[in-house]
């Protein structure tokens, strides 16, 4: 039975000069391009870059939806997209990532923080069966970020001893996969309960910052580091677990940046280059990751840890985020009629 397209939906939309997303009840549903297709939403993870984008840092005077870490079924195709693309199936939305990001879905085109979101063929990666929707959104980002930054960008393998500032939403699955790949994984975070989850799906041992210094001070050592925190803490801190390692070929001691703040951080030139310290940025990944990432949570070897709320609360999530209340993956769903 062929769905019914609506005129307009619910979207929580980014307006210049507000810092809080304006929650419309009439936004309207263009008509699909030849090559695109109109997605209904099943979940939309809900990131701290949205945060970023309400502060007004960005100086963005456009409107449109946010969220880009998208799950949901296609329900009408454009004329000239492959029929493979199966309606009625669950998705999970890649990005194809421009710069600047004018045509990035949720980040300058209209996203999925909405009933319906227009997409392209190349976005969509099919999603195993046993996968629900929201353990979808979380891979479309998320999950394809901190796989990315664990196997690619740090290039962690067995046997590698592993340091991870920040447990939540990226960073609890960025435990799993470095336990995945076999290292030895610890974990530094200022909230109690993000360190007992990690505990509880592998990590080796958890600190707090306070913990951390002194460790560092004692000698504690490891092979990289991925912060998902990024300010001028977190940054010493694990240039500190770093910069005690004798220097081996290849370089292996690497510094992996994956948060970001309104942090300055600075370092001198001989801070890494008599230590091979190797400083790195990751922002994504490829679409291969985002296929792998799903492929561990259909196998049950990742488990997001996933709290949903439905569209009508998506303020009061981006207020917990920007109190960083949260440990967890955030799906904004269960609001489509």
């Amino acid at each position: 039975m062929a769905h019914t397209i609506p005129a307009t939906m619910i979207a929580a939309v980014y307006k210049p000069g507000y810092v809080d997303l304006v929650l419309e009840k009439d936004y309207p549903i263009r008509k699909i391009e030849d090559d695109e297709i109109l997605l209904k939403v099943s979940a939309c993870g809900v990131c701290h870059s949205d945060v970023f984008f309400l502060s007004g840092v960005g100086l963005d005077t456009r409107t449109y939806v946010l969220g880009h870490e998208i799950s949901g079924k296609p329900v009408q195709l454009g004329s000239k997209v492959d029929k493979k693309i199966q309606i009625g199936k669950l998705y999970s939305v890649f990005l194809t990532v421009s710069i600047p990001a004018d045509t990035t879905i949720g980040t300058g085109a209209d996203g999925g923080y909405a009933q319906y979101v227009i997409v392209k063929p190349e976005n969509l990666v099919e999603v195993p069966e046993n996968v629900s929707p929201e353990a979808a959104a979380a891979a479309s980002d998320a999950g394809t970020t901190a796989y990315n930054a664990v196997k690619h960008t740090a290039g962690v393998t067995k046997g590698m001893k592993v340091l991870i500032f920040g447990a939540g939403g990226l960073g609890h699955l960025a435990v799993q996969f470095a336990k995945h790949l076999g290292a030895t994984v610890y974990v530094c975070d200022f909230k109690p309960a993000a360190r007992q989850l990690a505990l509880s799906l592998g990590a080796d041992d958890a600190f707090d910052l306070i913990d951390m210094t002194n460790k560092t001070a004692a000698g504690f050592t490891v092979d990289c580091t991925i912060d998902f925190v990024a300010n001028n803490q977190t940054f010493n801190l694990a240039m500190a677990a770093l910069k005690g390692n004798a220097v081996k070929w290849p370089l292996t001691q690497r510094l992996v940046m994956v948060g970001v703040s309104a942090d300055t951080l600075s370092f001198s030139t001989s801070s890494t280059v008599y230590t091979g310290v190797q400083i790195f940025t990751n922002v994504y990944g490829p679409e291969n990751a985002l296929e792998e990432v799903l492929d561990l949570i259909s196998k049950g070897i990742i488990r997001p840890h996933i709290e949903t709320v439905p569209l009508a609360q998506i303020q009061k999530a981006i207020d917990d985020l920007r109190g960083r209340e949260y440990t967890s993956f955030i799906s904004a769903n269960k609001y489509m009629s």
